[in-house]
Protein backbone atom coordinates (compact mmCIF):
# COMPACT_ATOMS: atom_id res chain seq x y z
CA UNK A 1 0.00 0.00 0.00
CA UNK A 2 2.68 2.49 1.02
CA UNK A 3 5.00 1.59 -1.85
CA UNK A 4 2.13 2.04 -4.31
CA UNK A 5 1.38 5.44 -2.80
CA UNK A 6 5.06 6.39 -2.99
CA UNK A 7 5.18 5.32 -6.64
CA UNK A 8 2.11 7.43 -7.40
CA UNK A 9 3.69 10.49 -5.81
CA UNK A 10 6.96 9.86 -7.67
CA UNK A 11 5.05 9.73 -10.96
CA UNK A 12 3.32 13.02 -10.15
CA UNK A 13 6.67 14.66 -9.42
CA UNK A 14 8.32 13.19 -12.55
CA UNK A 15 5.47 14.29 -14.84
CA UNK A 16 5.51 17.74 -13.26
CA UNK A 17 9.28 17.89 -13.78
CA UNK A 18 8.94 16.96 -17.46
CA UNK A 19 6.16 19.54 -17.96
CA UNK A 20 8.27 22.21 -16.27
CA UNK A 21 11.27 21.31 -18.44
CA UNK A 22 9.15 21.53 -21.59
CA UNK A 23 7.75 24.88 -20.44
CA UNK A 24 11.31 26.16 -19.98
CA UNK A 25 12.18 24.99 -23.50
CA UNK A 26 9.14 26.84 -24.86
CA UNK A 27 10.28 30.02 -23.14
CA UNK A 28 13.83 29.64 -24.46
CA UNK A 29 12.73 28.67 -27.98
CA UNK A 30 9.48 30.53 -28.77
CA UNK A 31 9.34 29.31 -32.37
CA UNK A 32 6.68 26.66 -31.72
CA UNK A 33 3.12 26.34 -33.02
CA UNK A 34 0.09 25.45 -30.95
CA UNK A 35 -3.19 24.09 -32.31
CA UNK A 36 -5.53 25.73 -29.82
CA UNK A 37 -8.60 23.80 -31.01
CA UNK A 38 -7.01 20.42 -30.34
CA UNK A 39 -5.64 21.76 -27.08
CA UNK A 40 -9.13 22.92 -26.03
CA UNK A 41 -10.81 19.61 -26.86
CA UNK A 42 -8.13 17.49 -25.22
CA UNK A 43 -7.90 19.57 -22.06
CA UNK A 44 -11.70 19.78 -21.67
CA UNK A 45 -11.93 15.99 -21.91
CA UNK A 46 -9.08 15.63 -19.41
CA UNK A 47 -10.73 18.03 -16.95
CA UNK A 48 -14.03 16.13 -17.13
CA UNK A 49 -12.31 12.75 -16.78
CA UNK A 50 -10.26 13.90 -13.79
CA UNK A 51 -13.31 15.39 -12.08
CA UNK A 52 -15.17 12.12 -12.52
CA UNK A 53 -12.19 10.06 -11.36
CA UNK A 54 -11.61 12.25 -8.30
CA UNK A 55 -15.29 11.94 -7.33
CA UNK A 56 -15.10 8.15 -7.68
CA UNK A 57 -11.86 7.92 -5.67
CA UNK A 58 -13.13 10.26 -2.96
CA UNK A 59 -16.37 8.29 -2.53
CA UNK A 60 -14.49 4.97 -2.44
CA UNK A 61 -13.15 5.90 0.99
CA UNK A 62 -16.68 6.48 2.32
CA UNK A 63 -17.23 3.23 4.18
CA UNK A 64 -20.37 3.51 6.28
CA UNK A 65 -24.07 3.07 5.69
CA UNK A 66 -26.83 5.59 6.11
CA UNK A 67 -29.60 3.01 6.35
CA UNK A 68 -31.15 1.10 9.25
CA UNK A 69 -27.87 -0.58 10.13
CA UNK A 70 -26.29 2.80 10.77
CA UNK A 71 -28.84 3.51 13.53
CA UNK A 72 -28.06 0.18 15.20
CA UNK A 73 -24.38 1.07 15.56
CA UNK A 74 -24.77 4.46 17.19
CA UNK A 75 -22.45 3.58 20.07
CA UNK A 76 -19.73 2.27 17.74
CA UNK A 77 -16.46 4.21 17.70
CA UNK A 78 -16.03 6.89 15.10
CA UNK A 79 -14.85 5.57 11.76
CA UNK A 80 -11.65 6.60 10.07
CA UNK A 81 -12.13 9.53 7.72
CA UNK A 82 -12.55 8.93 4.01
CA UNK A 83 -9.33 8.20 2.12
CA UNK A 84 -7.54 6.76 5.17
CA UNK A 85 -5.89 4.17 2.91
CA UNK A 86 -2.55 5.65 1.81
CA UNK A 87 -2.73 4.20 -1.70
CA UNK A 88 -6.24 5.49 -2.20
CA UNK A 89 -5.29 8.90 -0.85
CA UNK A 90 -2.20 8.98 -3.11
CA UNK A 91 -4.33 8.04 -6.12
CA UNK A 92 -6.79 10.79 -5.18
CA UNK A 93 -3.98 13.36 -4.83
CA UNK A 94 -2.52 12.12 -8.13
CA UNK A 95 -5.90 12.66 -9.79
CA UNK A 96 -6.23 16.12 -8.25
CA UNK A 97 -2.75 16.93 -9.57
CA UNK A 98 -3.78 15.76 -13.03
CA UNK A 99 -6.93 17.85 -12.71
CA UNK A 100 -4.90 20.97 -11.90
CA UNK A 101 -2.59 20.33 -14.84
CA UNK A 102 -5.60 19.80 -17.12
CA UNK A 103 -7.15 23.05 -15.90
CA UNK A 104 -3.83 24.75 -16.65
CA UNK A 105 -3.88 23.44 -20.21
CA UNK A 106 -7.54 24.45 -20.58
CA UNK A 107 -6.82 28.02 -19.40
CA UNK A 108 -3.83 28.21 -21.74
CA UNK A 109 -5.89 26.85 -24.62
CA UNK A 110 -8.64 29.40 -24.05
CA UNK A 111 -6.15 32.26 -23.98
CA UNK A 112 -4.34 31.01 -27.08
CA UNK A 113 -7.60 30.25 -28.91
CA UNK A 114 -8.81 33.83 -28.56
CA UNK A 115 -5.40 35.56 -28.64
CA UNK A 116 -2.87 33.38 -30.54
CA UNK A 117 -0.12 35.95 -29.99
CA UNK A 118 -0.26 35.14 -26.25
CA UNK A 119 1.08 31.62 -26.65
CA UNK A 120 3.45 32.38 -23.76
CA UNK A 121 0.40 31.65 -21.56
CA UNK A 122 1.11 27.94 -22.02
CA UNK A 123 4.48 27.82 -20.21
CA UNK A 124 3.37 30.40 -17.64
CA UNK A 125 0.27 28.36 -16.70
CA UNK A 126 2.46 25.26 -16.58
CA UNK A 127 4.79 26.91 -14.03
CA UNK A 128 1.93 28.20 -11.86
CA UNK A 129 -0.02 24.97 -11.79
CA UNK A 130 3.09 22.79 -11.41
CA UNK A 131 3.93 24.67 -8.24
CA UNK A 132 0.37 24.16 -7.04
CA UNK A 133 0.47 20.43 -7.86
CA UNK A 134 3.76 19.90 -6.01
CA UNK A 135 2.41 21.78 -3.00
CA UNK A 136 -0.65 19.53 -2.85
CA UNK A 137 1.49 16.38 -2.75
CA UNK A 138 3.75 17.44 0.14
CA UNK A 139 1.39 16.26 2.90
CA UNK A 140 0.81 12.86 1.33
CA UNK A 141 4.51 12.43 0.64
CA UNK A 142 5.32 13.35 4.25
CA UNK A 143 2.81 10.76 5.51
CA UNK A 144 4.27 8.09 3.22
CA UNK A 145 7.83 8.81 4.32
CA UNK A 146 6.77 8.78 7.99
CA UNK A 147 5.32 5.28 7.59
CA UNK A 148 8.39 4.06 5.68
CA UNK A 149 10.77 5.50 8.29
CA UNK A 150 8.84 3.79 11.09
CA UNK A 151 9.14 0.51 9.18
Amino acid sequence: EILGALMSMMIVWMVTGVLTYLACMRLLHPDYDIDATVMLITSACAVLTNILLSLILHQTGHGHSHGAQAREHVSAPLEKPALSNASLRAAFVHTIGDLFQSISVLISALIIFFKPQYKIADPICTFVFSTFVLATTITTLRDILTVLMEG
